[in-house]
Parts: structure tokens; sequence; C-alpha cells
């Protein structure tokens, strides 16, 4: 008879378990709902001019995202002072969801060369997903003399100071934390763009440069470039060929620009788990996948909480290479 209960008992208390996560999982998904939402068509941010990746990723996403939601998404081009003109906008709208940015890098740079900015982005505004990171890629002219990263050290660390390298502030950032990690000297010849730089290097007038895959690979290919190695942690999906700076023996170091999605911090939580439940899927189909490769976009799809704290490690990190570079802002 005590045999009989005690299973009686064990089935109830299976039974009751998973009722309750069956009861968990209801719930869940009701959170993910939000009633109501959207109610409007929904504002896409992009700190940025027309035409560049970022305008893209927010091009892409939005139609979709447009689709699935029931409302149109509009994406608005609101450039300038480094992406704080767009992204202070949706840092003090409405926390309803209904304005998004197309976060990116300069969210954590910022804060590290302007001492007093309009707004907080850990504390204003709220990760909704990394849409992913882009490893830039150092280049060289194929007659340089180093053809490695290993070999870079070697001929910086015989000739400190004689060698150049042409870079906007993002690839200054990852060279100036390189050359503290390879403890080498090489000079920093400022650009307001990759393109001159670029031009430069192969034209012989400066060493190296670096910048995305999407704008260097042409010529890499071409055989104009020498690409020695890429600033992620892991090899690249757009040029997986391509060594890291990691393999050269330098296993911390990581450097790359990203992209992602936030919203006004104080946004709720079950709009944002909506969000980035239909952004996330977006990301993950298999085509939009491909094409965001192909722009040199190792795509994350990250979960709100861990973009949160990228963005936070990142302005940790981007803040002590500028204080110790004595980078200032422009």
């Amino acid at each position: 008879m005590l045999t009989i209960v005690l299973v009686q008992r064990f089935r109830f208390s299976v039974l009751l378990t998973a009722l309750c996560a069956f009861s968990s999982a209801i719930a869940a998904e009701r959170v993910a709902v939000a009633p109501g939402y959207p109610n409007r068509p929904i504002r896409f941010v992009v700190p940025f001019t027309p035409g560049a990746l970022n305008d893209l990723l927010a091009r892409l996403i939005g139609e979709q995202l447009g689709n699935q939601l029931g409302q149109r998404v509009i994406v608005d081009n609101r450039p300038g002072a480094g992406t704080m003109i767009g992204s202070e906008l949706v840092a003090k709208s409405s926390p309803d969801g209904h304005t998004l940015l197309l976060a990116s890098a300069p969210l954590a740079i910022n804060p590290g060369l302007y001492p007093k900015l309009p707004f907080d982005a850990i504390r204003d505004l709220a990760g909704v997903t990394q849409i992913g990171a882009l490893p830039f890629v150092i280049v060289s002219n194929p007659q340089f003399a180093a053809t490695s990263i290993r070999e870079l050290v070697t001929l910086a660390s015989a000739k400190p100071g004689q060698f150049s390298y042409g870079a906007t502030i993002s690839g200054q950032l990852m060279v100036e934390m390189f050359k503290s990690a390879a403890k080498i000297d090489i000079v920093h010849i400022p650009y307001k763009g990759l393109a001159p730089a670029m031009t430069d290097v192969i034209g012989g007038q400066i060493h190296l440069t670096l910048g995305t895959y999407s704008s260097l690979g042409p010529h890499v290919k071409a055989g104009r470039l020498r690409a020695l190695a890429v600033t992620s942690k892991i090899r690249t999906r757009t040029a997986p060929e391509i060594p890291t700076i990691a393999e050269a023996g330098y296993r911390d170091f990581d450097a790359t620009t990203w992209y992602g999605v936030s919203v006004a911090g104080g946004t709720p939580k079950n709009i944002v788990a909506l969000l980035h439940s239909k952004i996330a899927g977006i990301l993950k189909q298999p085509e939009m996948d491909l094409r965001l490769v192909a722009e040199g976009v190792d795509v994350m799809a990250s979960r709100p909480e861990e973009f949160d704290l990228l963005i936070r490690a990142e302005t940790a990190k981007w803040g002590k290479v500028i204080r110790e570079a004595g980078i200032k802002g422009e």
C-alpha cells in the first residue's frame, strides 16, 4: 500500500512540475505579445547619411519588421556630431517602442572622447539586440616588408616611429590598443575617411591602414593591397583565410565595430522582448544571414541584456584606450 501511495505522489509531482513549466511558457508568451503595440508607424533612426552599411541594415530589417508587426517602419537618417544627434533623439524619445535606434560603436567611444554628452547611452538607452560585429582588416602595400602581424611587430620594434598608418577614429583606437599590446611605436596619420587613406597606402605614401573587408577586400583580391590580419578574436566568415591578431600571440586582442538596435531607456520589457523576437528571427533567416556576411557582418542576434552588457564593456575598454593614448575628440 505504501508503495502505491509513493508512486501516486511521484506521478502527481511530475504532473505538477509539467503544468508549472507549461504555465510559465504560456505566461512568457503572453509577455512577449505586448497587446496594443505598435499602434502607429515605427521610426527607425539611423545616425548616419543614407547609402552606407548602417543605413542598409535599417532598411533590410525595417521592411520585414514592419510586415511582421503590421505597421510601417520609416527609416529616418539623422547624421551629425559623431552619431550623437540621432542617438540623442532616440534616448530622449517616449519609451514606448515606436522609436528605434540603429546603434553602433560610437555609443561606446564618444563618452571617452567628450567629457559632456547630452545623454548617457547606458542609462538612457535599452538594448534590443546586437545585429552583428564587423572586424577591421589591417592592410599594407604589397611591397611593404612585413607580410604578417608578427613580421610587422619585428620591423616596428627595430625601427620605432618610422612606420605610419592612416585611420579615422575607430581604426585609430584599434591600432592604439594593438600598439599597447605589442609595445611598438607606429605613427598615426589622421584621415577623415577610409578611401583617401587606402589610396595613400596603394600609392606608398603611408604604410598601413585598416577598415572593413567589404571596403578593402576588392583591393586585396586585386593585389593592390595585402591583408595582414583581422582585428576580431576569431576569423571572420567573410574572409576566413585572413588570420587574426590573436593568432599572432596576442590572445586577448579583440576589436570590432558593431551595429545593433536600441530603444529609449524605460521601454516596457514586453515590448523590448517582442522587438527582440522579431528582429532576431529576421537576422537568423538564411538569406538575410548570407546577405549580411557578404557585407562583412558576422551576425550576432544577441539577447537584450547581452547587448546592454556589450555597450558597458565597450565603453570601459575604449575609455581606457583613449585615456592611455591621450586621444582627444575633435
